[in-house]
């Protein structure tokens, strides 16, 4: 058995890993140990405290840490007293009870004043947006430029109970989504528009379960509390890698983000703030009911139907579905399309038409004999005459029902090693070209194709591309990305494959930068 101190660190990081240790560790086998792990679990729930004052708890852990590893009969004045036991060849350090719960408590208040805990209101808004089963609430966006200058430029009611929606707009226009049904009410033109159900866009900029998600992944910090729209609020400051830092704000009643401020981009900065909010409240049934108001002309946008068999939806769709082993939740049928819902996984299946063409900075896997595109939660790929694309969380274990040769890129092949000429990367312009890329200049740089295209003709023409270049776009050939690291062939020219890395950031927002090449 570990001693306390090893312990009680190994607890600490399955906690913070937000594992279970007791199911790895087991139970502690002292009373003592008990009581201190027991308080871990109690502070380890508290909420960041204030600093008394810069470098305290510093010095605090400091003074701690040289107490429990201080003898008894030790010159040096321990924080409280230490007993030892020996036993063998190796020797021990025991707390007794009332020492081992002030020493706890002690080091849990280092732990959290160092930001060891920050995850902590991170974690707590990941649990409260799981709980939320419904919401009402005004929403306002608010634009500010370079040089102060702020407007409102949209204000929404918003009315959210899981998968059903609606949102009014200023000029009166309800859009509805009742799970069954999207349409729109339109009073200056007293129409009713019928709308495609599935899939559904982004419905608004600020969609809580998102921001939540990306706070945890995200590096964060707590830069304090504030006051929202008469809320008590804590502050976050999130700093995507090699991207620009922006803000979330917390309500600490209810563990929910009510407040979004994106980075300066295009001289530009966006604030939405839920001015009313109301979590798992009542919201009447009769909202979220399709009754077009009289006099009202309906009009209809493909909405599609929802079905109960496949065949069915083979018959207005004129398509042969496939379907995964799990029967979905629903099926809607469209002309042309076939959309499986299965709750927090859509599939899409339409005819293919054309070539498979990925887009551009897809990472790249395989799938029924033929090209997978990964994008974000996003897989597409085509099989037997059909396009699918799959997104959310079960999409590889529902498309692999689907495709059972559907294999993953292989984020741990070594791409870039085989370079025969390596090109050193300078990491600061590699962050500011991210930052550019961040605020909508320089969009080709997520490319791969588009990165080897410059290069190369750089190569060909070291004072600049003038006109149309020289090895022209039709020669650049993307052989393998697994989403970190790339590989492009090329036709022609005095560079034969071209190999790319994200350095920055390793996600599909990433840019690419060149780190070798073969030449021809």
């Amino acid at each position: 058995m570990n001693n306390p101190e090893s312990r009680l660190s190994d607890y600490i990081d399955a906690l913070n890993a937000e594992h279970e240790p007791e199911k790895h560790q087991g139970t502690a086998d002292t009373p003592e140990l008990e009581k201190l792990l027991a308080t871990v679990r109690m502070v380890r729930s508290l909420r960041e405290p204030a600093l008394p004052e810069p470098g305290y708890p510093q010095r605090l852990a400091k003074a701690v840490a040289s107490g429990l590893n201080q003898p008894l009969g030790s010159k040096s004045k321990p924080v409280s007293r230490i007993y030892r036991m020996t036993g063998g060849s190796h020797r021990r350090w025991v707390l007794p009870p009332v020492a081992a719960l002030l020493a706890g408590l002690l080091l849990f208040a280092v732990l959290s004043w160092t930001g060891l805990f920050n995850r902590d209101v991170a974690y707590a808004m990941e649990k409260a947006v799981a709980q939320l089963s419904n919401y009402h609430g005004v929403l306002e966006t608010r634009s500010k430029n370079a040089a102060g200058e702020e407007w409102m430029t949209r204000r929404v009611e918003i009315w959210s109970d899981g998968d059903k929606y609606a949102v009014r707009q200023d000029d009166g226009a309800l859009t509805v989504n009742n799970g069954q049904q999207k349409w729109q009410i339109r009073p200056q033109d007293r129409e009713v528009a019928l709308l495609p159900l599935a899939p559904d866009p982004t419905r608004t900029g600020f969609d809580l379960r998102d921001e939540a998600k990306l706070a945890k992944q995200y590096p964060h910090t707590v830069a304090g509390s504030e006051a929202v729209a008469g809320r008590e609020t804590i502050k976050l400051e999130i700093a995507p890698p090699g991207g620009l830092t922006y803000y979330l704000w917390v309500d600490k009643e209810t563990n929910l983000p009510i407040q979004l401020q994106t980075a300066m981009q295009n001289a530009l900065q966006t604030t939405y703030t839920f001015v009313t909010f109301e979590p798992n409240t009542q919201i009447d049934a009769k909202m979220f009911a399709y009754q077009p108001p009289e006099g009202y002309k309906v009009v209809e946008k493909d909405p599609g139907q929802l079905v109960a068999t496949a065949e069915e939806a083979a018959a207005i769709s004129q398509l042969a579905p496939l379907l995964p082993q799990e029967a979905p939740a629903r099926i809607f049928a469209f002309e042309g399309r076939i959309v499986l819902d299965y709750g927090d996984t859509t599939i899409v299946e339409t005819a293919a038409k054309g070539s498979f063409e990925p887009v551009a900075n897809a990472a790249l896997g395989a799938a029924a004999g033929g090209p997978l595109e990964v994008w974000g939660e996003r897989l597409r790929w085509r099989q037997a005459g059909l396009e699918i694309q799959a997104e959310g969380s079960r999409r590889v274990e529902l498309a692999r029902q689907i495709a059972p040769d559907l294999a993953l890129p292989d984020t741990g092949k070594d791409l870039v090693s085989k370079a025969q000429v390596k090109v050193p990367v300078d990491m600061e312009i590699a962050k500011a070209d991210q930052q550019q890329v961040d605020r909508g200049s320089s969009p080709w740089q997520l490319d791969p194709l588009q990165v080897s295209l410059t290069f190369v003709n750089l190569k060909v023409s070291p004072e600049g591309i003038i006109g149309e270049p020289k090895v022209p776009e039709s020669s650049f050939k993307l052989a393998a990305n697994n989403g970190v690291e790339a590989e492009v062939e090329v036709a022609a020219g005095p560079v034969h494959r071209v190999y790319l890395q994200r350095l920055v950031r390793q996600d599909e927002t990433g840019i690419w930068s060149v780190v070798g090449y073969d030449p021809r």
